[in-house]
């Protein structure tokens, strides 16, 4: 062989090698992507682990970075981890980065987030899957329009909140108030379409309950929000669901203005709330998630065909704590009938701040006996033919 044929060859494979190992690098990238930190979305985040770890797609050491918000190049799979830390521009910041690197699956929490990604994804060819979890708004946001009316890329699972549960809980813990405050953000659609929810729901009780509301963009509105609603006659403050940032803020001020607080998550009771009354399930929602993503990295089934999850599992629970501080009474009917109680910054019933929740770990099973109970799961979220056509008449008709 000649030096120039030699040359050549040589010349070939340098060519040649990089393109060969990108194709033999085919572990899938997973964009893990979060608008801010809080206790219902670590529940979900801390699902997802589990499942990705107990079926092999993580090992412990990877699972320990990611436990401390760190991305991975893993054995099995590659994960970007990312909080916009409630910035808009800080979220598109992390997509951009995440399609740069060429994402398959973008695991999202929240609203706010899974919304920003399906708009920047949604006009691609052949977009990257888009799995949700701890999404309570991906129908008024025109992220999908039913469960199976839906983008063939996106899946998730969605805490319904029943505002007919949670506005009767203002009464519950006084049963003479007459008005109460709800506070929301124009930034965040899911927070007016629930305040306009609460307003229906308090003037259909007997008697009606007045609620006065005030909107907030940023934290420090929080200051004049909470005065004009005391100016207002506000006896307690009602907040839907809601990302920010001010929650402490937001609490000191009931303190100082003596006004309990009902949110609209029984986990936010633990984070010094005084009632937290709606869906209890989010590690629940990740498990299911995660069943979601790990499906689909084995190829199980067709996130085209499969509905998104809906579940609505209420209840609620108390902070003596945050009564003591804001000098409210709580009384015994409701402490009997919460999910937990927290006094003295405990509960009885085992629940943490840290995992504010019953049910936070995986059941202890054979993976053959739980891959066979996540797949007959999975199966059962079919969209039929006939689904899909009773839904899409249903939003056909609807005004």
């Amino acid at each position: 062989m000649t030096k120039k044929a030699l040359m050549w060859l040589v010349l070939i494979g340098l060519l040649v090698c990089p393109a060969a190992m990108a194709q033999t690098d085919d572990k899938p990238t997973i964009a893990w992507l979060k608008w801010g930190d809080s206790r219902n979305v670590a529940l979900a985040e801390k699902a997802i682990l589990d499942m990705l770890e107990v079926y092999g797609f993580i090992n412990p050491e990877e699972r320990a970075l990611l436990d401390d918000e760190h991305s991975i190049e893993g054995e099995r799979v590659n994960i970007i981890y990312g909080d916009s830390l409630f910035d808009r521009l800080e979220a598109n910041v992390l997509i951009e980065e995440a399609l740069d690197k060429d994402a398959d699956i973008f695991i999202t929490f929240t609203t706010q987030m899974t919304q920003i990604v399906y708009y920047s994804i949604r006009e691609f060819v052949d977009p990257p899957k888009l799995i949700f979890t701890v999404t309570s708004g991906p129908y008024i946001t025109g992220v999908a329009e039913s469960s199976c009316v839906k983008p063939d890329f996106v899946i998730g699972t969605v805490p319904v909140t029943d505002y007919r549960d949670i506005v009767p809980l203002l009464r519950m813990q006084n049963p003479d108030m007459q008005a109460a405050g709800a506070i929301w953000s124009p930034q965040q659609r899911a927070s007016e379409v629930g305040v306009s929810r609460i307003k229906a729901i308090a003037q259909s009780l007997d008697p009606p309950l007045t609620i006065v509301d005030e909107t907030i963009t940023v934290t420090p509105d929080l200051y004049q929000a909470v005065q004009n609603l005391a100016d207002q006659g506000a006896e307690a403050i009602i907040i839907p669901i809601f990302t920010f940032q001010g929650f402490s803020l937001l609490l000191s001020l009931t303190y100082d203005y003596g006004l309990p607080v009902v949110f609209s998550a029984p986990q936010n009771a633990y984070r010094g709330g005084t009632i937290g009354g709606g869906f209890f399930g989010l590690y629940k929602q990740g498990v299911i998630a995660g069943n979601m993503l790990v499906g689909h990295l084995n190829g199980d089934y067709d996130i085209a065909t499969t509905s998104i999850y809906e579940s609505n599992d209420f209840a609620y629970a108390v902070n003596l704590d945050a009564a003591d501080l804001q000098g409210v009474d709580i009384p015994q009917a409701m402490l009997d009938g919460a999910a937990y109680v927290v006094s003295n910054g405990e509960t009885e019933q085992g629940v943490t701040l840290q995992w504010p929740e019953l049910e936070i770990a995986l059941p202890d099973m054979p993976l053959e006996e739980r891959r066979a109970a996540d797949l007959a799961f999975l199966a059962g979220l079919e969209c039929t033919p006939e689904m899909i056509a009773e839904q899409q008449a249903a939003l056909n008709a609807a005004p």
